[in-house]
């Protein structure tokens, strides 16, 4: 996990580090809501489930750029859920704090996922 770290450390620029910093930061926001909230149960298990996920993609791979394959994995399924839960004909529920909280967390799975895919397929041409 050392190895992994330092490899992460090594290949962020200042900008993904802050970008990293609220992926987190949006996950554990689910803990506020867990006392009602079903899905950010499922929402703070997804992110717990990515962290052993990532380390096998890391033991398989040995290549930082392909981590994203862990967020493919655990997030892209999480993302489905959460639209068929709480977005689809549920639309008053998104003027609450856990709606924006939800519309929030999508919008950083999806653009983290955008990234994800990019570099999947760079790793896969060659090119990083």
């Amino acid at each position: 996990m050392e190895e992994m770290n330092a490899a992460l450390a090594a290949s962020m620029s200042p900008v993904v580090r802050v970008w990293v910093n609220w992926m987190v930061a949006i996950f554990l926001v689910s803990i506020l809501f867990t006392w009602k909230h079903t899905s950010a149960r499922v929402i703070l298990a997804a992110f717990i489930l990515t962290i052993p996920v990532a380390l096998l993609t890391w033991e398989l791979s040995g290549n930082v750029h392909l981590l994203g394959i862990s967020h493919l994995i655990v997030w892209l399924p999480l993302a489905v859920y959460l639209v068929k839960t709480e977005i689809a004909g549920n639309i008053t529920r998104l003027k609450s704090a856990y709606g924006i909280y939800i519309i929030l967390l999508l919008f950083t799975i999806v653009t983290s996922l955008v990234f994800d895919i990019r570099d999947i397929i760079l790793v896969s041409t060659g090119m990083k």
